[in-house]
Parts: structure tokens; sequence; C-alpha cells
């Protein structure tokens, strides 16, 4: 064999062993599960940093406050009149009340967010959004959206957060202590520590769907 003959070989012997481990490397490539866990920590992690739980309510609870006539159902009923006596509670003559026509009003339906917990900086804004936009697309709600802002941790309320959402309380006093805050700066360590139930206007979607 002459030389020319043997280095020509030893050059196809080393093109089929690239090609071999090249083809090798594709089909390991394809069972490869990196490309699934790393998709399945992302979804983890979103999980972990933001939960919202909502659902649709159409209990009809009776709330108190100043409620714009899109949220809630008025009824009127006629209260009877009662007669001077005296209150062993309260300790003291309670004079009589002549029959007055007095009113209830009742949420309608709307979205309530029941639980919000987020620590992704930007997604518990995102989650309220979402909810927001399917209750606009919800032909039972048109956008009502209601929540119970709690104090969890003993220390912040979220209420500054939401009010700046957009949502309001049915107590102007409530409203006015988180819109002086918010022209202080509106720092979440000292947020007004306000609890209660909060809506949000439909003159406030907007503001709610671009902050």
């Amino acid at each position: 064999m002459y030389k020319s003959d043997l280095i020509k070989n030893i050059n196809n012997a080393v093109i089929d062993i690239t090609k071999n481990i090249s083809a090798t490397n594709k089909i390991n490539s394809k069972h490869a599960p990196i490309t699934n866990t790393v998709k399945n920590q992302t979804k983890d992690t979103f999980t972990r940093a933001c939960e919202c739980v909502f659902g649709f309510d159409d209990s009809k609870t009776m709330v108190f406050g100043d409620f714009p006539k899109d949220y809630v159902n008025i009824e009127e009923f006629l209260s009877e009149a009662e007669p001077e006596h005296y209150s062993r509670i309260l300790k003291k003559l309670i004079p009589a009340r002549p029959a007055q026509i007095m009113y209830t009003q009742t949420l309608k339906p709307s979205y309530f967010i029941s639980h919000l917990f987020s620590h992704g900086k930007g997604q518990g804004k995102e989650a309220v959004k979402n909810v927001v936009k399917k209750s606009l697309e919800d032909s039972r709600t048109q956008g009502r959206v209601t929540l119970q802002s709690d104090i969890i941790d003993g220390k912040t309320s979220p209420s500054g957060f939401y009010y700046k959402l957009g949502f309001r309380f049915a107590v102007d006093d409530k409203n006015k202590l988180l819109q002086d805050w918010i022209n202080k700066g509106g720092n979440k360590a000292d947020a007004p520590m306000i609890t209660g139930l909060m809506y949000l206007p439909k003159e406030n979607i907007c503001q709610c769907l671009n902050y």
C-alpha cells in the first residue's frame, strides 16, 4: 500500500468517526430532559411567587356604605313604628320612632378576589389585571371586581396597593386617608393599616389596566 493510500484511508476513518459522534449527539439531544426541567422550574417559581384565588360571586351580600348604583341592588322596605321604650342593654330610654321607608343594598354579581400572595415584582399587579379582564369579558359582572383587604402578616395592609390600582372603599374617610398617604409619597412601609371590602369603580378600570 502506498503512503498516499494509507493517509487517505486514515482521513476517511476520521470523517466516519466524526459523523457518528455528531449523529449520536443529535439523538441524545432529542431525549434530553433539560428543556422540560427548565420549563417546570420556571413554572414552579412563578407559582411560589404569586398565588391569586378568585371566583364568580353571586351571593347577594348585604353591604353598607356609598356604593355606585352599578355595584348594588337597592331595595326599599317599610320599617314599622316603635313606641317609646327603655333599653336594658343601653340602659336608657329610647324615644318613639314613626314608621318609615328604609333601604337595603346587596352586591350585584362580581368577581371576588379571596386571596392574593405575591413575592415576585409586578406579579400581584398582573394577577389583579387578569381578574379585571375576565370580569369585563363576563356579561354577568361587566368589570365588577371586589376583594377583602385584610392584614395577613400583622404588620402591613395591602389596601394601599389596591388603592393605587384604582380600588376604593365605600367609606369616604378611608379613601381620604389613603389619598393623603399617596400625596406624601405612598411608601409601603408607612401605608395606613386600613381593612375592609374594596371595589373597583367603573371609572377606574382603565387606571387599573394601565397601572
